[in-house]
Protein backbone atom coordinates (compact mmCIF):
# COMPACT_ATOMS: atom_id res chain seq x y z
CA UNK A 1 0.00 0.00 0.00
CA UNK A 2 1.38 3.82 -0.48
CA UNK A 3 0.74 6.85 1.66
CA UNK A 4 1.35 10.44 0.90
CA UNK A 5 4.35 11.57 2.33
CA UNK A 6 5.83 15.33 2.42
CA UNK A 7 8.98 15.25 2.71
CA UNK A 8 11.07 18.00 4.69
CA UNK A 9 14.85 17.79 5.10
CA UNK A 10 17.10 20.30 6.33
CA UNK A 11 20.58 21.06 5.07
CA UNK A 12 23.39 23.22 5.76
CA UNK A 13 24.85 25.55 3.00
CA UNK A 14 27.30 28.45 3.75
CA UNK A 15 27.16 27.56 7.62
CA UNK A 16 23.57 28.58 7.48
CA UNK A 17 20.68 25.93 7.89
CA UNK A 18 17.86 25.54 5.58
CA UNK A 19 14.59 23.93 5.06
CA UNK A 20 13.31 22.54 1.72
CA UNK A 21 10.05 20.40 1.24
CA UNK A 22 8.96 17.68 -1.11
CA UNK A 23 5.25 17.00 -1.58
CA UNK A 24 5.23 14.60 -4.01
CA UNK A 25 6.51 11.60 -3.02
CA UNK A 26 4.10 8.27 -3.22
CA UNK A 27 5.63 6.09 -1.40
CA UNK A 28 5.10 2.68 0.48
CA UNK A 29 8.15 3.58 3.04
CA UNK A 30 9.01 7.28 4.46
CA UNK A 31 13.01 6.12 4.79
CA UNK A 32 13.02 5.09 1.17
CA UNK A 33 11.97 8.43 0.32
CA UNK A 34 14.36 9.87 2.32
CA UNK A 35 17.18 8.10 0.74
CA UNK A 36 16.10 8.32 -2.55
CA UNK A 37 16.30 12.19 -2.21
CA UNK A 38 19.53 12.66 0.00
CA UNK A 39 21.11 10.61 -3.10
CA UNK A 40 19.68 12.80 -6.10
CA UNK A 41 20.41 16.12 -4.07
CA UNK A 42 24.12 14.97 -2.80
CA UNK A 43 24.95 14.35 -6.63
CA UNK A 44 23.18 17.10 -8.05
CA UNK A 45 24.43 19.66 -4.96
CA UNK A 46 27.33 18.38 -3.45
CA UNK A 47 28.33 21.26 -1.14
CA UNK A 48 24.83 20.93 0.84
CA UNK A 49 24.88 18.61 4.09
CA UNK A 50 21.86 16.74 4.80
CA UNK A 51 21.31 17.68 8.49
CA UNK A 52 17.80 16.11 9.39
CA UNK A 53 14.60 14.77 7.21
CA UNK A 54 11.09 14.17 8.25
CA UNK A 55 7.93 12.64 6.54
CA UNK A 56 4.43 14.03 7.40
CA UNK A 57 1.43 13.05 6.33
CA UNK A 58 -0.41 16.13 4.30
CA UNK A 59 -2.76 17.07 7.04
CA UNK A 60 0.09 17.43 10.24
CA UNK A 61 2.23 19.29 7.58
CA UNK A 62 0.10 21.75 6.45
CA UNK A 63 -0.88 22.23 10.35
CA UNK A 64 2.84 22.44 11.38
CA UNK A 65 3.93 24.77 8.78
CA UNK A 66 1.41 26.36 7.38
CA UNK A 67 -0.77 26.81 10.12
CA UNK A 68 2.12 26.82 13.21
CA UNK A 69 0.31 25.33 15.43
CA UNK A 70 3.13 22.75 16.43
CA UNK A 71 1.79 22.14 20.15
CA UNK A 72 -0.90 19.55 18.41
CA UNK A 73 1.54 17.00 17.58
CA UNK A 74 4.28 17.49 20.70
Amino acid sequence: MFDWFIVTLWFELNDKLYMKHYPDHLVSNCENAIVELIDVYKKKYPLREFRAAKCNKPSVWYNKYKLNKWDIYK
